[in-house]
């Protein structure tokens, strides 16, 4: 195996291309020194246990968990719109119905990402959408208490800043589908909807909090003219502060405005 430049970085290791014994070029994901061995191997037997077209596929790894080699992907698309802006309504449709199936399959398996960004997603050369990192994932029993502070701050929901330190299983999957709210809304505004989701200086925060939805879509609309409601009515359900009316991800795939057909076209 031959490692060649390096193309990321994350919390716990760095990712370079590599080109296989078979002749093959991948991405291969090196673990920091620093990581503990326990949270190297839950990713890895994570990744080996799940297979999914929208989830990034594990090719190979070693013995003693120090690094695992996966499919290379093009670019993440933190990446794609800090180049190019925001997306057209059908693009942002088809990543959302990508990343939905993707994580409804997770959910279905008792798998929780926790860690849902921008970031976290890369786009392939067809193109389709996979969601990567699964270094905070973790299988979930829906009535045990995990820990609660975890994530990445501004696609936090509202319940994992409390001040407890443990929150029952279950609730963690409406948090899931808190942090995609967060990333379609960024798509298409080019923006977050707020700061982050426990601070009183964050007046769009504060606007989300009390559910007064006209006054935080006045704001938002003066910027950039998105009059379509079905979308509105979607991201007002995802972000619902209240994690126990908030939308399942079974709940987003069912939604009206995913009704009409998207298309990844405009990624090519």
């Amino acid at each position: 195996m031959q490692i060649q430049n390096q193309i990321g970085e994350g919390l716990f290791g760095h990712i370079h291309k590599c080109l296989t014994e078979e002749g093959n070029t991948c991405a291969i994901k090196i673990y920091k020194e620093e990581c503990p061995k326990k949270l190297r191997e839950k990713e890895i037997k994570i990744l080996q246990s799940i297979s999914h077209p929208n989830i990034q596929k594990i090719v190979k790894s070693d013995r003693e968990f120090k690094w695992f080699i996966t499919e290379l992907m093009n670019q993440d698309l933190y990446s794609v719109i800090t180049k190019y802006g925001t997306l057209q309504q059908s693009t942002i449709k088809q990543i959302l119905l990508q990343l939905s199936n993707g994580l409804s399959y997770l959910h279905q398996l008792g798998y929780v990402h926790r860690d849902i960004k921008l970031e976290n997603v890369m786009m392939t050369k067809e193109p389709n959408v996979k969601l990567i990192d699964f270094g905070l994932s973790v299988y979930i029993d829906s009535n045990k208490l995990y820990p609660r502070h975890c994530g990445t701050p501004t696609y936090m929901a509202p319940e994992l800043h409390q001040e407890n330190n443990l929150i029952i299983g279950e609730i963690l999957k409406k948090s899931d589908v808190f942090s995609l709210g967060v990333l379609i809304f960024t798509l298409c505004y080019g923006y977050p909807p707020f700061t982050i989701a426990k601070s009183t200086e964050c007046k769009f925060w504060q606007t989300i909090e009390q559910k007064k939805w006209q006054a935080f879509w006045n704001y938002f609309d003066k910027k950039i003219i998105r009059s379509d409601q079905h979308f509105k009515d979607l991201i007002q359900n995802m972000l619902d502060p209240d994690n126990k009316s908030r939308f399942t991800i079974e709940q987003v795939k069912q939604h009206q405005w995913l009704n009409d057909e998207g298309n990844l076209n405009e990624l090519l």
